[in-house]
């Protein structure tokens, strides 16, 4: 395959990667969502006021971080293979140069780092465990062929990023206001509530029907297309029950528990679809994945809002 040489400006060719593989109107709603709902519930459940504060501003940017800092790992993990199978992508036909990704994860990086040693000293700990994880998933553990030959042990080893990097940002929620509340188990539930949707992307992202199979190792040549299903769908049902019992350690109202319920029923839906007839037009598992977490943590932000005050000590 040729690739033709990037005519725009650095910055032009940044702009290009982001409107196709990190769009900042879908990913910035998304990024501050999802971690005020898990800041507000971890402080709730803690029995405390809903405080926002420089570790909530952390916290957040360091979210957002970390997904852009993944998503370049990741396609500089496979600037060769993405080449043959996925041509189209703006790095691999030369639209952008592997310098422009390398730069915004250098970028990500750096902030990451600045923002938590300069104002985030209490939950730097957590913050180390969390990026040197997963730096050592970008270098694949140091075991590079093994891993890329055997996806189940990729999967088992890369997977445990989520827990640390949902484990760091309740850290960060825990120590608003000047305070260190402890992680208890309720805390362990959110965790998985917040961990288990990502694995379930993840997988659900490498699981194709038999026409669509390519060289492309996936869950379901692993696992045939009905057996791989099952990750990513315990994943999501889990995730499901788990909103249901904070909600309910929360005292949230009715509405909360009929829509998680609702959304629970529409995982149950596509994904047994897919696993009584997996052809290609069943197979919707990554928008699925997206949506019901997106709407889930919607639904729980939505409701801890109209049960809790929140106070900005900025």
């Amino acid at each position: 395959m040729t690739t033709t040489a990037p005519t725009r400006s650095f910055l032009g060719r940044i702009w290009m990667y982001s409107r196709e593989m990190f769009p900042l109107h879908l990913y910035v709603p998304y990024v501050v969502t999802l971690y005020a709902c898990l800041n507000f519930s971890a402080q709730a459940i803690a029995g405390t006021d809903i405080i926002i504060d420089i570790y909530g501003i952390v916290g957040m940017v360091s979210a957002f971080c970390m997904m852009l800092l993944l998503r370049t790992f990741d396609e500089l993990k496979d600037v060769e293979i993405d080449k043959e199978l996925f041509p189209d992508r703006a790095l691999p036909r030369g639209d952008v140069k592997v310098s422009d990704v390398a730069t915004l994860a250098i970028i990500a990086f750096t902030v990451l780092v600045v923002i938590n040693i300069f104002f985030a000293q209490e939950t730097l700990p957590w913050f180390a465990l969390m990026l040197v994880y997963a730096v050592l998933t970008y270098k694949w553990f140091f075991a590079e062929k093994y891993h890329r030959e055997n996806l189940f042990f990729t999967m088992m080893t890369h997977q445990p990023l989520p827990f640390f990097i949902t484990f760091y940002l309740i850290s960060t929620a825990l120590h608003s206001g000047g305070l260190a509340s402890p992680f208890s188990f309720k805390h362990l539930i959110l965790l998985f509530l917040f961990a288990l949707p990502v694995t379930a992307w993840e997988t659900g992202r490498k699981i194709r029907s038999p026409d669509m199979e390519t060289e492309y190792v996936t869950f379901s040549k692993i696992f045939g297309p009905r057996g791989a299903t099952f990750i990513p769908y315990t994943c999501l049902v889990l995730s499901g029950l788990f909103c249901l019992y904070t909600g309910w350690q929360l005292k949230l109202a009715s509405a909360f528990f009929v829509v998680t319920i609702a959304l629970i029923l529409y995982v149950a839906f596509f994904f047994t679809r897919f696993i009584l007839d997996p052809t290609h037009k069943n197979n919707v598992m990554k928008n699925v994945a997206m949506v019901f977490t997106t709407l889930l943590f919607l639904n729980m932000l939505g409701h801890i809002l109209l049960a809790y005050s929140v106070k900005n000590i900025l």
